[in-house]
């Protein structure tokens, strides 16, 4: 089977569809395994633009590959804080095709919120039609199925779960000339994803956080989450012992991600490292001010703590990218 089939079934028809645990009991961290302090910055962004008039006061609040909910839910928390008195008339929506993790993300928001904050949840984007949404994800593009190349060879994967190489379609290969990849991953399921998405709303304000450069880096990015270790795909002896059970992902190339989004009418308005966008966009500095003033010594301690997993080269800073898109 070609690599992406592989990637599907491995990823998305198995191992996030069960709901993993994400933090110190799962595979990996990322920002929501940090604390709240990540959903309170994108909450505070939200009302930035809400104050500036770049949304409106019926917008919608979507998340897209939610997993738990919990970044939803610090979301909320975050606007419960800031702004408590748009919360009754704030509409929540998830996309989720799973039935488990929609089982999952219920629970985490009764277990937060008891019955006072509703969500809804949609199967999928084609079911959508709203006059505007503001739409969040974090770590959502690097779930999306991807072929392999080398050259002018493609990635095959046998039943056996070994690795082997056979030329490449003309298609995909003209895609990698496109975006000057000669070594490396390409996704092909961007654009149906982007087009649903357009479609989904008159009016879309598009922000994702995710692991990779805005250029190809000609290299082999694929690898193996496991209790917090980290294996390159092709180093693995056997596979079996990793395959449907841990997480397999690859680093992006935005490249390819904004090219999807421009033909189909979106704009793309930013493009900088995760710790300068929480900084100069989404008021991270703003947010540790309110809980020095307000909060105990030991709640700021707390959140400075978050904020320099956050923000750290070292940490999530500069591994991770903030992207805005604007379709309106």
């Amino acid at each position: 089977m070609k690599f992406s089939e592989f990637f599907d079934i491995w990823v998305n028809e198995n191992y996030y569809k069960f709901g993993v645990d994400i933090g110190k009991k799962g595979d990996f961290y990322t920002n929501v395994s940090v604390g709240y302090l990540f959903g309170a910055c994108l909450a505070n962004y939200f009302l930035k633009l809400l104050k500036n008039g770049e949304i409106s006061s019926s917008c919608k609040v979507v998340e897209i590959g939610t997993n738990s909910g919990d970044m939803l839910a610090d979301f909320v928390q975050g606007i419960f804080t800031l702004e408590p008195e748009i919360l009754s008339n704030l509409e929540l929506i998830i996309i989720e095709p799973h039935e488990i993790l929609r089982k999952k993300q219920l629970e985490t928001f009764a277990k937060r919120f008891g019955g006072e904050v509703k969500i809804k949840h949609y199967e999928n984007l084609g079911e959508c039609s709203f006059d505007e949404i503001f739409a969040i994800s974090n770590e959502l593009f690097d779930a999306f199925s991807c072929e392999v190349i080398d050259g002018q060879n493609m990635l095959f994967v046998d039943d056996d779960l070994k690795f082997h190489w056979q030329k490449a379609d003309q298609n995909l290969l003209a895609l990698a000339k496109k975006f000057d990849i000669k070594k490396g991953e390409i996704s092909t399921s961007y654009a149906k994803f982007v087009l649903q998405l357009a479609n989904a709303a008159k009016k879309v304000r598009f922000l994702s956080f995710d692991y990779g450069e805005f250029e190809p880096k000609n290299e082999f990015s694929l690898r193996v989450f496991k209790d917090h270790q980290v294996f390159s795909l092709f180093e693995i002896s056997n596979l079996a012992l990793y395959f449907k059970s841990s997480d397999l992902t690859y680093s992006l190339c935005f490249k390819q991600v904004k090219e999807a989004f421009c033909e189909a009418g979106f704009e793309m308005l930013k493009f900088k490292k995760q710790n300068e966008a929480l900084v100069c966009d989404l008021g991270v500095d703003e947010i540790l001010s309110l809980v020095l003033e307000n909060g105990s010594k030991q709640a700021y301690e707390n959140a400075a703590k978050q904020a320099k997993i956050l923000l750290s080269p070292e940490f999530l800073g500069e591994k991770f990218k903030f992207i805005e898109f604007l379709k309106s």
